[in-house]
């Protein structure tokens, strides 16, 4: 189901995380290649506010979700639902990257 029949708002917002977790990907290839010390913390920093900002969206996400809720029927709940839970287990295993 495409997430701009449901609503452009959630579509938006989707679009921006998708866009963060691509950052992401970059962000922590790039960081294995950095050597030098200062520049691989600059880097993590930056990964941290970018995964703040993801939670921030995923949060929207739920808000937008949770208020449409009534208006759906249970199948596109459960999708909305399942996105959602994706999204914060895509998010959780940058965090545990950052963790290593």
């Amino acid at each position: 189901m495409d997430l701009s029949s449901i609503s452009e708002e959630l579509a938006e917002i989707d679009g921006q995380i998708t866009d963060i977790f691509r950052a992401l990907s970059n962000g922590f290839q790039k960081l294995e290649k950095i050597k030098d010390a200062n520049r691989q913390s600059r880097q993590l920093e930056e990964l941290t506010e970018k995964m703040r900002e993801c939670k921030r969206l995923i949060k929207e996400f739920d808000r937008e979700v949770k208020e449409m809720e009534s208006g759906n029927d249970p199948n596109t709940n459960k999708m909305l639902s399942e996105k959602k839970q994706s999204m914060v287990k895509e998010l959780n295993s940058y965090v545990a990257l950052k963790k290593q």
